[in-house]
């Protein structure tokens, strides 16, 4: 795929993306980065990719050179910044600033085609879902190269999905109890870590392969009645520790005006 590709600000996120666009052997055109704040992670990009990665001196530079512009800045600094740009018919904006919606975000201004997304550093690997709202054969192609694009219909949807990014911490913290737990039988903590995370991913595998739409019967039909696996449940339902997940999604939620 060839196409000419602008970052304005490289953070985490930003350097993520281009870093995946940059390594995947299906992308053959040109990243354009606007980083004025901390150039760091934008020239690590130029030394590693010095034939795809190209820092500009500013961001009205980038928008002359770039088609697709994934404007990678923090939100309370978005629309000062972008409503002093001038975008084109030829520009394409992948809008990506956490709880701010399409509609609030009104500083794109002659933009030929304004998509929301929701992509995560997972990108600069080639793996997790990349998460898409709006219509453009040529962005989609373009996240696919850095992730499994999951393309949704509405901008809500992308919205409810943006809220599992906010649990993310807490799984690892899951992972981590039982990898301590390991370690005090003894365990190394590298063969517990392995084994957790492969059987995990196991088990989210299965769901999606088996297409399995109701999860607590299939909880109950893999729970052997007196089993390891019915006790543990038991278990933690006593102590309402699935609850809280909800409680928090419902605040995390809020901020997306969900």
């Amino acid at each position: 795929m060839k196409a000419n590709v602008g970052f304005i600000g490289c953070g985490t996120l930003g350097g993520s993306i281009a870093a995946g666009l940059a390594s995947a052997k299906e992308f053959d055109g040109e990243i354009f980065i606007s980083e004025p704040f901390n150039k760091t992670r934008a020239e690590e990009l130029n030394a590693k990719y010095p034939d795809k990665v190209i820092l500009v001196n500013s961001h009205e530079e980038l928008l002359e050179k770039a088609d697709i512009v994934f404007p990678t800045i923090l939100p309370n600094i978005l629309h000062d910044v972008m409503s002093t740009l001038s975008f084109s018919a030829r520009h394409k904006v992948i809008h990506v600033a956490a709880g701010v919606s399409l509609a609030q975000a009104n500083c794109y201004a002659g933009a030929g085609k304004v998509l929301r997304a929701v992509p995560l550093p997972f990108a600069a690997r080639h793996i997790g879902p990349q998460v898409l709202y709006g219509d453009d054969e040529e962005c989609e192609k373009l996240f696919s190269l850095f992730g499994t694009l999951i393309k949704v219909p509405t901008e809500r949807a992308l919205e409810v999905l943006a809220v599992h990014t906010g649990m993310m911490v807490p799984y690892y913290a899951i992972v981590n109890e039982v990898v301590e737990w390991s370690q005090k039988k003894g365990m190394e903590l590298e063969d517990a870590r392995d084994y957790i995370c492969a059987m995990n991913a196991a088990l989210s595998e299965l769901l999606v392969a088996d297409d399995i739409k109701d999860i607590k019967g299939y909880m109950a039909s893999i729970a052997t009645a007196g089993g390891t696996n019915e006790e543990a449940h038991r278990i933690l339902s006593e102590r309402n520790c699935y609850a809280p997940w909800q409680t928090a999604m419902e605040s995390i939620g809020k901020r997306y005006g969900l």
